[in-house]
């Protein structure tokens, strides 16, 4: 019976293994065929967005597949008429459970039409990528992207029209000029730093214009040339001849006393908790005169890189009315305490004084870009003028605008005052070129504005009323 019993359980131990056989063998067909259906066509990406081809323009080709992998990328490039390939690769398979080896493959691709023989006019770019898939009857997913581009073939070519030759150290320059065809963008390099270029109202097309700082501290000639990328991202520059006059900073000694300190130190720790922990008042002051006034100065700089592309200025700019000059533009200070010397700074504006709580009036037409308080500004306003034009107000007791405000010459925005590092109440007025301090008494003089600005511009070409439009988007 013990026999017996031992033969009756082979035949249930075969029905086991062929169901558990079974089991795999449907479970593995599953997955193979779902493997080789593949459920996601290829993905095609080509960067960056392009309308136009230049004589030579530099694009990135990813095709990916993960999970059949890639089987063909086909890149051609064509008029009518004319088919150019550019690519066409065929990648090997992954063995014998099917499938590609290759899952993402990115290449740079260099498109130059008129070494194809392709001629200026409307074009076809064409990628075609497929897959290792079943679909299509085993043919595998196919994904295609097109593009219709224009290709341009002329030469970007750039023509000074007019320059004030003579450039200020520590002042602004205006140069107009002409390019050729459309563009993305346009400006003046002075020493590598980007000044935009504008439209020139009333000029043919093509004609822009860009005022541009002058640096302050100039041991060499700077190089100052204008550059223009079109619409292919052809890039082109001419360079700018000049005439610098040099100048020679005025020197200034700033005492600091502790009567200075203890009041002004607690206007400064209401605006921070850090300066709080500080014990020492002198170290204090120091943290606030260099570490502020760089943070203050960076966003000054921050705010005025972007301008109306339209002008709203008209003449020269005001100065406050009844005022003494004090402190002048770009002195070079230095701060002393207790006979020693402890820092050393340099004052970016012009420090005017008249009564106290003296009216302080928009000194042109434009809009007010700030109002607010600016760590050693105190109460601030900034208006922007338009064509990267912009003055500034300093040290308020009171403002009496608000940020896109639109203002017009003379109209008050505040009040002299001693907010900020002031020792006493004045208007710390400054102008400032696409971020960068310039001397503003070039902009207080007539005669400095019709020589170097509107003679260099059509004169039937007034400026646009500040009504028309709305802004976009210390001392």
């Amino acid at each position: 019976m013990i026999i017996s019993r031992r033969r009756t359980l082979f035949p249930r131990q075969s029905s086991l293994f062929l169901i558990l056989l079974t089991i795999g063998l449907v479970a593995g067909l599953i997955g193979f065929i779902i493997y080789g259906i593949d459920w996601q066509a290829p993905q095609v990406q080509l960067t960056p967005e392009i309308k136009v081809l230049g004589t030579k323009t530099h694009l990135t080709l990813k095709v990916a597949d993960q999970d059949s992998g890639l089987q063909q990328l086909r890149v051609t490039l064509e008029q009518p008429g004319l088919v150019k390939v550019i690519v066409d690769r065929n990648f090997p398979a992954g063995g014998w459970w099917g499938g590609g080896r290759e899952h993402l493959v990115e290449m740079p691709l260099t498109l130059e039409p008129k070494s194809l023989g392709l001629q200026e006019g409307p074009a076809i770019l064409t990628v075609g990528a497929r897959d290792y898939s079943w679909w299509g009857w085993f043919g595998g997913r196919k994904t295609t992207l097109t593009r219709q581009l224009t290709i341009d073939l002329i030469p970007l070519q750039i023509s000074v029209r007019s320059l004030n030759h003579v450039l200020n150290q520590g002042g602004a320059g205006l140069v107009t000029y002409q390019i050729n065809k459309d563009i993305k963008q346009s400006g003046v390099l002075v020493d590598g730093r980007w000044f935009t270029g504008y439209p020139c109202p009333g000029n043919p097309p093509g004609g822009y214009l860009a005022f541009f700082a002058v640096p302050i501290e100039v041991t060499n000639p700077f190089s100052l040339e204008i550059k223009a990328i079109d619409l292919a991202g052809n890039e082109a520059r001419q360079s700018v001849v000049y005439r610098l006059k040099r100048r020679r900073w005025r020197t200034d000694r700033i005492n600091i006393s502790e009567t200075f300190l203890q009041q002004k130190l607690p206007e400064f720790q209401a605006m921070s908790v850090d300066l709080k922990n500080i014990s020492d008042p002198l170290q204090a002051f120091l943290v606030v005169n260099q570490q502020w006034r760089r943070a203050n100065n960076q966003r000054v700089e921050e705010i005025c890189r972007t301008s109306h592309p339209q002008r709203f200025w008209k003449g020269p700019f005001l100065r406050l009315k009844n005022s003494k000059p004090m402190a002048g533009f770009a002195d070079q200070r230095s701060y002393f305490f207790q006979g020693r010397e402890i820092d050393h700074q340099v004052h970016m504006g012009q420090d005017l004084a008249s009564l106290q709580n003296a009216e302080v009036v928009a000194a042109n037409h434009g809009v007010v870009i700030m109002a607010e308080t600016l760590g050693i500004y105190g109460q601030n306003v900034i208006i922007d003028h338009g064509w990267g034009l912009f003055s500034m107000y300093s040290h308020l007791s009171q403002i009496q605008v608000k940020t896109g405000q639109q203002v017009k010459k003379g109209d008050i925005i505040g009040r002299t005052g001693t907010t900020g590092l002031a020792g006493g109440d004045h208007l710390h007025f400054g102008m400032i070129v696409q971020g960068q301090y310039v001397d503003p008494l070039e902009w207080w003089d007539a005669h400095w504005i019709k020589d170097n600005v509107e003679l260099q511009l059509k004169p039937d070409q007034p400026p646009q009323s500040v009504e028309q439009v709305s802004r976009p988007g210390t001392t």
